[in-house]
């Protein structure tokens, strides 16, 4: 059994000890920050900018990534370049890049162009790196992850990698992306999936529910032909009936076609990633020794919820590998009129420490 775990033990943080673990961290002059971020029309965007800006001052650069997808509607386009412009007053010693999500023909190349960018990108300045998953999509954060964390454990760099993400369940909620029809597993975490040494693994599928997602979780399922599925819902929550309410949406899915049993539901905490990852641990742990001797066990993800909830799988794919299915999002459209900018003041950002000087010993 396989019973070691990376973050058994993680320094993580959530709201004002978020912003006062900062400001004490970094107020150390010797600190020097990357901090890699989306530029999205989400009103998050230039959230951890106003965070670090202040406390690092010229200590703070910028690679900003500008995520492209065919025919985006104006308005989007219009509020992202706002939110660049003030980021770039924020944090005015960075450089920007394009990232192409889709080539001319619809593969999806979102992963490989991201992770093209921040390798040419020279670390060696940086005593740390944050990756700000606020307005960066699955497809192109968890690549660029896996990127630097490969490197940092390779001793190919040297430097603490962090991880912030704006928590507003809210606006995620007024967000409403539309799938793409590929199916395949994010860049870099391909892992076992479709290798003739996992033809005969007992495949079990996780998929994470969020609202709106039936027919993307659909085509996931028929892509992975899993064995079994143990969906995740977020509970506790920010609203306490999500979990029941998820479960009321997907009951065709859970009835018919992926035929879930009520006792596999799997429930994590909505604000916690680390909950979700040593939940996913556990299960692996569990199937391992039951599955050795007749092929093995192969557990797929496909975090499509929150991104605190895909922090948390992030963190399990890279501790045990496992393989992530995902649909890329071709287009969003947003309902900016009801997005309540108080609302957004109040939402809180989630910390991971990743990987460096915490984990030393």
């Amino acid at each position: 059994m396989n019973d070691t775990r990376r973050w058994d033990r993680c320094i993580s943080h959530r709201g004002v000890e978020t912003e006062q673990f900062l400001a004490h961290y970094l107020s150390n002059q010797d600190v020097r920050v990357l901090l890699i971020a989306g530029i999205g029309f989400d009103p998050r965007s230039t959230r951890i900018c106003k965070l670090l800006a202040p406390i690092l001052g010229s200590r703070l650069k910028g690679l900003f990534l500008r995520e492209e997808r065919p025919e985006p509607h104006r308005e989007l386009v219009e509020h992202s370049q706002r939110n660049y412009e003030e980021m770039v007053k924020l944090v005015p010693n960075s450089s920007e890049e394009k990232i192409d999500i889709f080539a001319p023909d619809g593969a999806v190349i979102g992963g490989r162009n991201a992770v093209r960018a921040v390798h040419k990108k020279s670390m060696t300045d940086f005593t740390d790196v944050i990756i700000d998953f606020s307005a960066i999509s699955i497809g192109v954060g968890f690549p660029i992850t896996r990127l630097l964390f490969d490197r940092v454990c390779a001793g190919a760099a040297s430097y603490n990698l962090h991880l912030l993400v704006t928590d507003e369940p809210f606006t995620d909620d007024l967000v409403f992306p539309t799938a793409c029809d590929i199916v395949d597993t994010i860049h870099g975490f391909k892992a076992g999936f479709g290798l003739f040494d996992n033809t005969r693994a007992a495949k079990l599928w996780l998929p994470q529910l969020i609202r709106g997602r039936n027919a993307v979780l659909d085509k996931i399922h028929s892509y992975c032909r899993p064995h079994d599925v143990c969906p995740v819902l977020p509970f506790p929550a920010s609203r306490p009936r999500l979990a029941d309410e998820l479960i009321e949406e997907y009951s065709s899915e859970f009835e018919s076609t992926w035929g879930v049993d009520t006792r596999n539901l799997i429930y994590a905490d909505e604000k916690k990633p680390l909950d979700l990852y040593r939940t996913l641990l556990r299960i692996d742990d569990a199937r391992r020794p039951v599955f050795a001797g007749t092929g093995g066990s192969l557990i797929i993800l496909s975090p499509v919820g929150s991104k605190v909830l895909a922090i948390g799988a992030l963190m399990a794919a890279l501790d045990r590998d496992f393989p992530i299915a995902h649909v890329e999002s071709i287009a969003y459209s947003v309902d900016f009129k009801t997005i309540d900018t108080d609302r957004l003041q109040s939402g809180e950002v989630v910390h991971v420490w990743l990987y460096g000087d915490a984990y030393a010993a």
